[in-house]
């Protein structure tokens, strides 16, 4: 099987994706690339096609990475679809190694051993750690089935995820490819990590906001909940109100209110609303003194 287009989705890092595209260019030039822009320039079709004269830009809301990938699976114009990250750099044997495990009919997804720009494995935990360091110099066409694939870079197959009913879109940052991932393996289908490294250079275009650290925790326990047992989950809840009850007295000052919210989040076991708005640039009302809401609170509001 062939990958039928490349989706990259964007946000407010035109050098980056300028460097991302001509890679495209050079390496993938026989398959198209459609630009996904959550906050385009005035000039960014022009600042496009210098980079990539093949690849054509659409703009989209800023409300998650999730709703932008979902929006790519439900237009895709093959079986294949590559969907990655503006700050991903692909190399010459990515999209053919990426491609190459979807002969196994069971095959969901694919992705690559992300590096740092220094060539440094990403670490993305246990027990991924054991599989990207498994795979790392075996060549690109290693395949490894794994739990979980990071969504920075990876390929679908577009009947898998649309059946799947694709990311979590209320997982506004971080987990929705965890969670994605569990949920595809619950329907009997495979997600497989591959040799091929490409480097990616991670959080270029995440604002150091407190509302990215509280939704990556909330979308923890939101995770735990679906997919964990009782007594594990409770102590991940209990470990983690733990941490932030002491971050909030002792943590660094610009950290503080943050670590109060998650606190109250797990204490109240809130982990069905967001700290982000309409869009990831905005915050939810009360966040984050008074935030999250009592259930009292929001069923008042309604």
């Amino acid at each position: 099987m062939r990958i039928a287009e490349i989706v990259v989705i964007h946000h407010r890092t035109p050098d980056t994706l300028a460097r991302s595209l001509a890679l495209l260019a050079r390496f993938a030039p026989e398959v198209p690339v459609r630009v996904f822009d959550a906050a385009p320039l005035p000039d960014a079709a022009e600042h496009i096609s210098r980079a990539h004269a093949g690849a054509t830009l659409e703009p989209i809301s800023n409300h998650s990475y999730a709703a932008a990938v979902n929006h790519a699976l439900r237009t895709a114009r093959g079986e294949l679809v590559l969907i990655m990250n503006a700050d991903v750099s692909i190399g010459d044997d990515t999209v053919r190694a990426l491609a190459a495990p979807f002969r196994d009919p069971r095959v969901a997804l694919t992705g690559p051993l992300g590096v740092t720009p220094l060539g440094r494995v990403q670490d993305q935990g246990l027990p991924y750690r054991l599989a990207t360091r498994s795979l790392r110099g075996l060549g690109p066409e290693a395949v490894c089935e794994v739990p979980w694939l990071a969504a920075f870079l990876f390929v679908a197959r577009v009947t898998a995820a649309r059946s799947s009913g694709g990311m979590d879109a209320s997982l506004r940052f971080y987990n929705e490819d965890l969670e994605w991932c569990f949920r595809l393996r619950r329907a009997g289908w495979r997600c497989m990590l591959v040799g091929a490294e490409v480097v990616h250079l991670g959080g270029d275009a995440t604002p150091d906001s407190g509302r990215f650290l509280v939704e990556g925790l909330r979308g923890g326990m939101v995770v735990a909940d679906r997919y964990r047992g009782p007594i594990r989950r409770e102590l991940q809840r209990f470990a983690l109100y733990l941490v932030a009850v002491a971050l909030a007295r002792l943590g660094p000052s610009e950290r503080r209110t943050a670590w109060a919210a998650v606190a109250r989040m797990l204490l109240a076991g809130r982990y069905d609303v967001s700290p982000f708005g309409t869009t990831l640039a905005d915050q939810a009302a009360g966040f984050p003194d008074r935030w999250p809401a009592t259930r009292t609170e929001s069923d008042g509001n309604q």
